[in-house]
């Protein structure tokens, strides 16, 4: 057991410049685009939060979290993820939960009644496993050329 494995993770809010070098290194990697930025992010409601090293202060993790309507009920309030990134060097360690965690909080006090993501469907397990449910067919993410699910979670 290294001391990454023993650390309780804070997580802070983070400006938008800060998550781009992760969000190249983890959700970028081996993808068709080497763009890490979203349309979303600096709108008004859209909030990073992040993770860092406690020795370098190198971000670890990031999330991304906006106000968008979930698509099969448009009428109430919900929350998107989007960009959630773990650095490879602290995958499996409880990080994206913790990070997962915290954004459904925020969703909730704001009044969300869903929390839904467009998931890599090598994450899909991850989603279920913290009470997310895939919705509908597979797609084409363009962004990045890989397969993607739609996931959703009652949060109120």
């Amino acid at each position: 057991m290294d001391d990454q494995d023993s650390v309780e993770y804070k997580v802070e809010r983070c400006a938008t410049v800060e998550v781009l070098p992760l969000r190249v290194a983890v959700l970028r990697h081996g993808t068709i685009s080497q763009n890490p930025r979203y349309d979303e992010d600096d709108l008004e409601g859209t909030v990073h939060f992040a993770v860092r090293d406690q020795n370098s202060g190198k971000l670890i993790g990031t999330s991304t979290w906006l106000p968008r309507p979930w698509p099969d009920d448009p009428t109430a309030s919900a929350m998107q993820l989007r960009g959630m990134a773990v650095a490879h060097s602290v995958q499996d360690r409880g990080l994206g939960g913790v990070m997962l965690a915290t954004g459904i909080q925020h969703a909730k006090k704001s009044g969300a009644k869903y929390v839904w993501a467009r998931a890599r469907d090598s994450a899909l397990y991850f989603y279920e496993r913290h009470g997310f449910t895939q919705v509908g067919e597979g797609f084409i993410d363009e962004t990045t050329g890989l397969t993607h699910h739609l996931v959703v979670q009652v949060v109120t």
